[in-house]
């Protein structure tokens, strides 16, 4: 997969522009508050229709105007792709892909893989579990149409439980429509486990192996998938529906005494251990920072094993924190691989891997390649 080319209108802090990119490590460089996080986003909204600052589109709309557009041509699997994004205030989302409307916003996912690697992307290791699933449904949405729509389904059923179950303290004949509600979220959250189980097991074994190169050989990773029942390696969809329908069954009792949701995916968390340490608790920042870059770098391979192409990386001036090891360390990992940065730090520009580097300078919502 490879970015061409991106036109902004009227999108954050951008009246119009135009960006060609290169093949290989693309730099947008200049001061803060310039515009080149902007660039990243609008390439991210393209890839899965959501933006990694905000759930409010209004709040992309540059100031004046009434409306944003994006357009992205792309090569995917020497095909030539065009992503048309639009949201005006009066008339809300509008989504094409190569000139054909979606219905939705989240039809566009799976069409173009990017990644976006920021400072933020250590929550990943060290914040909520809500980050860490975030994190597996992304990855997962942008794969699999079918994981998305069980996604969907799923959410929309927690959604209408979770109000069956307030109301029902009062009115009990909610009682009555639970038990469906159980039904239909332990076929779609058993499915959504499993699918996660299984992503998780091939993540850890990709990111084994970054993190002994990283640390030459001196620490060891593992990704530990925890829902509400036991990871079994050789289960296969059906036990994962079967023990959340258990489980809900078990639980109906205290789920209505609490008027909460408390059994299934929504829940689940990723641990994230080195050394057999839990990260959260015992890992310094520096082994953080490892972690979070082995967990890209393997999420790449992944995308790539499944979907027969290198997704696109995004890296949200990260250099600033990542010391020169580590630094190294990532620009020989993207051989190969479309990357798009940004950076403040333009002295390191004519050394090493980034001297064959395409470059683009941002000044106030303007982007000049230099050539």
């Amino acid at each position: 997969m490879k970015v061409e080319r991106l036109e902004l209108k009227n999108f954050r802090n951008y009246e119009y522009q135009s960006i060609d990119f290169g093949e290989g490590i693309n730099i947008l460089y200049g001061e803060n508050a310039q515009g080149k996080t902007n660039v990243l986003e609008a390439l991210y909204i393209t890839a899965t229709g959501k933006s990694q600052r905000t759930n409010n589109y209004q709040d992309m709309i540059r100031k004046g105007a009434e409306g944003f557009e994006i357009s992205l041509k792309a090569a995917i699997r020497e095909r030539t792709n065009h992503i048309d994004i639009r949201y005006f205030r009066e008339k809300g989302k509008h989504a094409e892909i190569n000139g054909i409307k979606r219905n939705k916003i989240s039809d566009i996912l799976g069409t173009m893989n990017m990644i976006f690697f920021s400072p933020e992307t250590l929550e990943i290791v060290k914040g909520s579990p809500l980050q860490r699933r975030k994190f597996i449904d992304v990855l997962l949405c942008q794969v699999s149409k079918s994981y998305l729509y069980s996604l969907q389904q799923y959410n929309r059923l927690i959604k209408n439980k979770s109000l069956a179950l307030k109301k029902g303290r009062i009115d009990k004949k909610y009682d009555d429509v639970i038990p469906i509600w159980n039904a239909n979220i332990s076929k779609q959250g058993g499915r959504i486990a499993y699918i996660r189980d299984r992503t998780v097991r091939r993540l850890n074994d990709f990111m084994k192996e970054e993190m002994k190169r990283i640390s030459n050989g001196k620490e060891e990773s593992d990704l530990i998938y925890k829902t509400y029942t036991e990871s079994q390696p050789e289960a296969d969809e059906a036990f994962y529906v079967e023990r959340l329908d258990k489980k809900l069954k078990e639980g109906i009792r205290k789920e209505k005494e609490l008027g909460q949701c408390l059994y299934g995916p929504h829940r689940d968390d990723i641990e994230i251990l080195l050394n057999g340490m839990n990260s959260r608790q015992y890992c310094s920042q520096g082994q953080q920072r490892s972690l979070a870059l082995a967990l890209v770098l393997s999420e790449l391979k992944l995308v790539d094993e499944i979907k027969g192409d290198r997704p696109v990386l995004l890296l949200d001036d990260v250099m600033s924190e990542l010391d020169n090891s580590r630094q190294e360390y990532l620009m020989m990992g993207l051989r190969d691989i479309q990357t798009i940065i940004t950076t403040t730090d333009d002295q390191r520009l004519d050394h090493g891997e980034f001297s064959a580097a395409n470059k683009y300078r941002v000044v106030s919502g303007t982007v000049e390649r230099i050539i």
